[in-house]
Parts: structure tokens; C-alpha cells; sequence
């Protein structure tokens, strides 16, 4: 019997914050709802790599993921479609104003973005990803997030 290797697709997105601890959240082109910057971690891509690349994409910010700040999981949402796992990467504390001057957008992938507090942004993100937050903020880590080298790199 010949199994089908499982196929979770999965996302990595990049909490960023201010001084003042107000997220940097995004709009995606042609949709209502917010998003903190990632995408789709592409195949043999690291979680963390996919992250930089997103963000760097995306918004033009070359930033380093930090510690994994959440991890979720979502069912299918449709016959047809996968479960997708969601890594959100804490990217570090920086000066709203600097780092509005590095921001360019890609207006191809996101139409918007903007710095709002954790208990604003949290109404306007997809509920997903609200949630994921949400449970990260009331929760101590219990988990530590780390990659093996690549093969060569040891």
C-alpha cells in the first residue's frame, strides 16, 4: 500500500513592534481584513527564512525573525483545501518613525499598513490569527522554536 505523504501547506508572518508596543499590521490587495506581514512558506524552506523573505518582500524591511512568538494550526476551511500550520515570529522593538522610512510597499501583495495597538489591531486581524495572538499574550512560551543547519552548513 503506497501512502500519500502529508501535506500541510504552512505560513510564517512577523509580529513587529513599536516603542510604544503598537504592532505593524498589514492589507493584503483586494481583501477586507488585516494581517500581520508574511506569506507562504515556500517548499524546503525554513519557517524562519520564509519570514525574513516575506517581510523583506512584502514591505521592504530586511528584519531578523527573532523567538517564535505562536504557533497555530486551522483546519481545512473548504472540501479540497489543507490544514495549515501558522509560524509568528516576534521581530524585534524598533523606532516607529525609522523604520516608516525604510517601508516600501508591494503594492502587487498589500495596499495598506499601519501601526496600531495590540487591542485595536486585534478587532481588525483575520480571526485566525486574532485568536493566535490573543492566546500568546495570555500564555507563558512553552516552547522553544530552533532549526538544524543546513547539511554542509555544520
Amino acid at each position: 500500500m503506497t501512502r500519500t505523504p502529508p501535506a500541510h501547506p504552512a505560513t510564517a508572518r512577523g509580529l513587529i513592534t513599536d516603542l510604544h508596543g503598537h504592532w505593524l499590521i498589514v492589507r493584503p490587495t483586494g481583501d477586507h481584513r488585516w494581517h500581520l506581514p508574511g506569506g507562504l512558506i515556500e517548499q524546503n524552506e525554513s519557517p524562519a527564512a520564509a519570514c525574513r523573505r516575506e517581510v523583506r518582500e512584502e514591505l521592504g524591511l530586511d528584519l531578523e525573525p527573532g523567538p517564535l512568538h505562536a504557533l497555530g494550526w486551522n483546519p481545512p476551511v473548504r472540501p479540497g483545501r489543507s490544514a495549515r500550520f501558522t509560524f509568528i515570529f516576534a521581530m524585534g522593538t524598533h523606532d516607529a518613525a525609522a523604520l516608516a522610512a525604510r517601508i516600501h510597499l508591494r503594492e502587487s501583495e498589500l495596499d495598506a499598513w499601519q501601526w496600531s495597538r495590540p487591542d485595536q489591531a486585534l478587532g481588525m486581524l483575520h480571526p485566525d490569527l486574532a485568536e493566535r495572538l490573543t492566546t500568546a499574550r495570555a500564555t507563558v512560551p512553552s516552547a522553544v522554536y530552533v532549526e538544524s543547519p543546513e547539511p554542509g552548513d555544520h
